[in-house]
Parts: structure tokens; C-alpha cells; sequence
């Protein structure tokens, strides 16, 4: 991946859905990430959403091992850690991540009249920046928002394997 412009920005909540089995849009995220892969899609992703990709996997995995009565002992959380960076090293490898800079952070500024929510503005910033094409959300508000064309993980997984017949 070389460039994020005409990209499809892939919100966090995708990846999410993508990584842990347990939430209930995985089947749909596997679907779509798997056809990116396939036919090769021009995905990108928020720089800042990464991190908060790899916070939540590893706050997820942990409350999984203690719901199913485990601890997190040393040697568990060092092998979550290192699942949540297998994750981020194979979100980036297929996605570029389109820059936070002074530029985002004044955009995102701009879309509070849009939403209150700093993460929802990032990204409505970060598609703009990036002239993306669609937006990839499982998010209803923040697709109601966007300035930008909006599908659902299952919606981009078939428009991607028609436009690319793959």
C-alpha cells in the first residue's frame, strides 16, 4: 500500500469485529477483510485508531481470560500483548495509515458542529484528508454523518469482489 488517496478508510470498530470472534458483526468484518486481501483493495485506516485498536485487544483478551475463570499472570499478558501486535502488524500491512497531524487535529476540530465525538471526528478528518471514496463503519451515527459514502463491512465486501471480480 503505498498511498491512502481514494482509499477505503476502515474504522476501528471493523478491525475489532475483524480480531475478536466474540462480537457479534466478526462474520461479516472476516467477509470484507478477507476480500481486501483477496483483491488486493486500497484500505487505509486512522493513525490514531491503531493504538486504540491494540488498547482494546488486549483489555478485551484479558477480560475473556478472567471471565472463563483464568488470571493474567505474566506470561498471559505478554502473549496478549504479542496477539494485539500480530493484529497491528497485520492491520498495517494491509492498510496505510493516513497520518494524525496538525492537519487532522485542526479538521477533526472543525467536525464538532458535525460530532461531539473526537474519535467519529478523526475519522470524518482522516476521509477527507485522504479524499477517500468509502467509509467502512459499523458505527450508525457516524455513517449518518459522513461526507463520504458509508457501507457496512458485508455492503463493501460485495461491491470490492464485484468491481474487482475476485
Amino acid at each position: 500500500m503505498i498511498t491512502g488517496e481514494n482509499a477505503i478508510v476502515v474504522d476501528k470498530n471493523v478491525w475489532l469485529d475483524f480480531y475478536l470472534p466474540d462480537r457479534p458483526l466478526h462474520e461479516p468484518a472476516t467477509r470484507f477483510i478477507n476480500t481486501v486481501e483477496k483483491c488486493n483493495a486500497n484500505v487505509a485506516i486512522p493513525a490514531d485508531a491503531v493504538k486504540d485498536v491494540f488498547y482494546v485487544l488486549g483489555k478485551q483478551m484479558k477480560q475473556l481470560v478472567r471471565e472463563n475463570g483464568g488470571t493474567v499472570d505474566e506470561a498471559t499478558a505478554r502473549a496478549i500483548k504479542d496477539f494485539a501486535w500480530r493484529c497491528v502488524d497485520h492491520m498495517t500491512d494491509l492498510a496505510v495509515s493516513i497520518p494524525l497531524d496538525d492537519r487532522t487535529a485542526w479538521l477533526t476540530r472543525h467536525y464538532r458542529d458535525i460530532t461531539s465525538d473526537y474519535e467519529d471526528g478523526s475519522v470524518l478528518a482522516s476521509c477527507a484528508l485522504c479524499k477517500a471514496r468509502y467509509l467502512v463503519t459499523h458505527d450508525k451515527d457516524l455513517a449518518a454523518r459522513a461526507e463520504v459514502t458509508t457501507k457496512t463491512a458485508a455492503e463493501m465486501a460485495d461491491l470490492i469482489a464485484h468491481a474487482h471480480r475476485c
